[in-house]
């Protein structure tokens, strides 16, 4: 076996985040560190630095991340290279699948439901290319409760609950909000020419819309690296039917029965090193309302004392230090010896 991984790094030098401080990131000696302690040498590049034309990275394991950067510019970027190394046959760390679902909430439905996973398939969700699309759909008369979801997005921004027909016109209709010149250029044509013309949307930013789970005080947010499963719970914030970005974790609470065989179950059903999942809770039932794997919010595993695991097939809570480099390469490694 070739007992070596490629790590890429962003342009600010940086590999994934960690919360430390504002901006922090994994310390990458540490990675080495730990990589060499395990045998397996850790190789630094860039993501610039990745050159077609002078190596061949078929069959090398890469471990990537994928970037928060303002308007996904440099993320855009980044998926070209990961197209190439995929196309090349190197081993992405996740598989660029999960790449695409980072900041795509409409990607990430639709792996939501191509993925043969059942205990997902409670949240219905559909995505839409522009609000004309939405308009010609069951959900724009529909007399239930919806959620909506920008394309991309972090900590609940952008998200709606669309509860009567004004918010199912408004709400998607402003999220989708485009302009277009070209419009306007064709109707000067016309006024020319006399010829008539299709106009083109001017809500062309895409959109989810998800079942609404009413009564929710919150959700969980668990953290998984391999064996070791870290949970908070994340109290909706006042007057709202938000949880994330609320502040409100309460770490000592008493998990519901059931929650970490669910988080395992779907978590084993996906072929990653770690993950996140969001968690909804209702009458004995388990709502996964979102998951990421990759730019993992860590809080919840480093502002941790503990972990919980399951031994004998009960769950137990493991007190311990958290070390997030240690995770990232122990999990890693579990993933590849698998592979």
């Amino acid at each position: 076996m070739n007992k070596r991984i490629f790590l890429l790094l962003d342009y600010r030098d940086q590999f994934y985040f960690s919360t430390r401080y504002r901006g922090a990131c994994v310390d990458v000696e540490k990675l080495k560190k730990y990589f060499k302690n395990n045998d397996y040498e850790l190789i630094v590049r860039h993501f610039f630095e990745i050159d077609f034309r002078k190596e061949n990275y078929k069959d090398e394991w890469i471990l990537y991340q994928s970037s928060e950067d303002p308007n996904l510019f440099y993320k855009d970027y980044i998926e070209d290279i990961l197209m190439a190394l995929y196309f090349q046959g190197a081993k992405l760390i996740p598989d660029f699948l999960y790449f695409r679902a980072h900041h795509n909430k409409v990607f990430m439905e639709l792996l939501r439901d191509v993925l043969p996973i059942h205990e997902i398939k409670n949240i219905l969700s559909k995505g839409f290319g522009t609000y004309e699309e939405y308009k010609k759909s069951s959900f724009f008369a529909s007399p239930d409760t919806y959620i909506l979801k920008p394309g991309c997005g972090t900590r609940s921004s952008g998200i709606k609950l669309l509860a009567n027909g004004k918010d199912k016109k408004k709400y998607p209709y402003k999220i989708s909000k485009t302009f277009t010149f070209d419009n306007l250029k064709l109707f000067i044509s016309k006024l020319k020419t006399g010829k008539p013309f299709t106009p083109m949307s001017n809500n062309r930013r895409k959109f989810v819309v998800q079942n609404f789970i009413n009564g929710l005080g919150g959700d969980f947010r668990v953290i998984v690296y391999g064996e070791k499963y870290y949970a908070v719970f994340r109290e909706n914030r006042d007057n709202d039917f938000r949880a994330s970005g609320s502040g409100k974790l309460n770490f000592e609470i008493e998990l519901p029965k059931g929650l970490l065989d669910y988080a395992k179950s779907v978590y084993t059903q996906f072929s990653l090193p770690f993950m996140s999942l969001d968690i909804g809770h209702k009458n004995r039932t388990f709502y996964l309302f979102e998951f990421q794997c990759l730019c993992l919010g860590q809080y919840t595993l480093e502002k941790s004392k503990f972990y919980y695991t399951q031994i004998n097939g009960g769950w137990e809570r493991v007190s311990e230090t958290p070390d997030l480099e240690r995770e990232v390469v122990t999990t890693v490694l579990s993933f590849i010896n698998k592979k």
